[in-house]
């Protein structure tokens, strides 16, 4: 049955060549067949093409609509929590500092280890709820805390079942490179470890991670143990992500560039060059602002960034270390203290963020995309990063059905 979506104040269909980009249609009105956009306009034109409304009936009264968020960088799957690490940044201790402490990633490893498929499913499912209902279609959802092959299985079958559950657009990523678990003396074993026993049997399970990623960070893992790790992911069929010069220029952005990586992410030291070899080679650059805002560590160079000719996304880096639900905070770290405009942040969590999960399908409105969108009591897209906290989300929809209602 078609679905028209009538009375929208701004449209944004973030295929536009003008307003930055966002393609704004006022007074707007969108057809959806199929679970696809079929035709996207003003209500003049619409009435004058069909003659009236077709199908059910969305109306925005006058609100605003905007391509389903893409998160393409998340760690929501995990057990347990780290409240108490937020008072040990406050009194000066550092992300680094905390990891090698046994806190940190290493701390979510032990939690996670422990817990079963039942509880990850549970506990996670509570964190895409609530990225749904702040208008998230699809999601990126990173593995990593389990960092043994029995524990990163047990992961992605509970990524699986969250997929089953119906609702957002599941994408799962093999994050085999995170930390080194206590299992191993050094880095340079466990990486061994993960290209010769965990690799070979995660590229055989029957719905496979779309990615592979890796963290180049300084004392975690260094350029040359992630290439390692991501060359060998690349010979068996995965694309690739990194984790890139968060807190150091560790050369994840010149790796990213060397590797053809999908995107390479956080970028908060990164080089100059690295960031233009990144540009030429077309790898996404994902900011994660709320990182930054929660590890006390420098923004990443946003302007710069996108002067160099990237393409810039944004993600919520949803973690125990950043719990961060909301896109629409996100946005506002990224204006505020990033300097992007709203036009850009919001094409950094819809067309840009589907470009760094290799989508052209999502994170915009056109015809034959897939009709996930926002419907919104804000008065226009401006107001996404500036009226932050309330609920203003009426309802979300993924392939037309909807996934959320204010009303229900």
């Amino acid at each position: 049955m078609d679905l028209t979506v009538v009375n929208a104040g701004e449209l944004v269909t973030c295929r536009g060549e003008g307003d930055g980009g966002l393609g704004i249609i006022e007074d707007g009105t969108m057809l959806v067949r199929d679970g696809k956009v079929a035709w996207v306009g003003t209500t003049k034109e619409f009435r004058r093409k069909f003659g009236g409304r077709k199908g059910k009936i969305v109306d925005a009264e006058g609100g605003l609509v905007h391509p389903g968020f893409v998160d393409p960088h998340t760690h929501l799957l995990f057990a347990g929590s780290r409240e108490d690490e937020l008072e040990r940044k406050i009194s000066g201790e550092s992300y680094t500092e905390i990891l090698k402490a046994g806190g940190g990633i290493a701390r979510t490893v032990r939690e996670t280890r422990k817990a079963s498929v039942k509880r990850l499913v549970k506990e996670s499912a509570a964190r895409v709820k609530e990225l749904v209902r702040n208008g998230v279609t699809t999601i990126e959802v990173k593995t990593g805390y389990g960092q043994r092959l029995v524990d990163e299985l047990k992961m992605l079958a509970a990524i699986e079942e969250l997929a089953r559950s119906g609702g957002s657009e599941i994408i799962p990523t093999f994050l085999g490179l995170h930390t080194t678990p206590p299992e191993f003396r050094k880095g340079e074993e466990y990486v061994r470890y993960a290209v010769t026993e965990m690799l070979p049997r995660i590229a055989a399970i029957n719905r496979r991670p779309v990615f592979s990623d890796a963290f180049c960070e300084e004392g975690i893992f260094s350029r040359e143990e992630c290439s390692q790790y991501l060359r060998a992911s690349a010979r068996m069929g995965f694309s690739l992500k990194v984790h890139a010069d968060e807190f150091t220029d560790s050369g994840g952005a010149l790796l990213a560039a060397q590797l053809g990586c999908v995107s390479a992410d956080h970028l908060g030291r990164s080089s100059d060059g690295g960031v233009r070899s990144m540009a030429r080679k077309n790898v996404v650059a994902v900011l994660l602002p709320g990182t930054s805002l929660y590890s006390g560590i420098p923004y990443a160079d946003a302007r710069g960034i996108a002067k160099s000719g990237c393409t810039v996304a944004l993600g919520t880096d949803l973690s125990p270390n950043s719990w961060i639900e909301s896109p629409q905070l996100v946005m506002s770290l990224a204006c505020n203290a990033m300097k992007m405009t709203p036009a850009e942040a919001l094409l950094g969590f819809t067309r840009n963020a589907a470009l760094a999960l290799g989508r052209r399908d999502v994170g915009v409105l056109e015809v034959g995309a897939r009709a996930d969108f926002v419907v919104s009591s804000l008065q226009g897209y401006r107001f996404l990063p500036y009226r932050v906290g309330g609920q203003y989300v009426s309802g979300v929809f993924k392939g037309g059905k909807a996934i959320f209602s204010s009303g229900s």
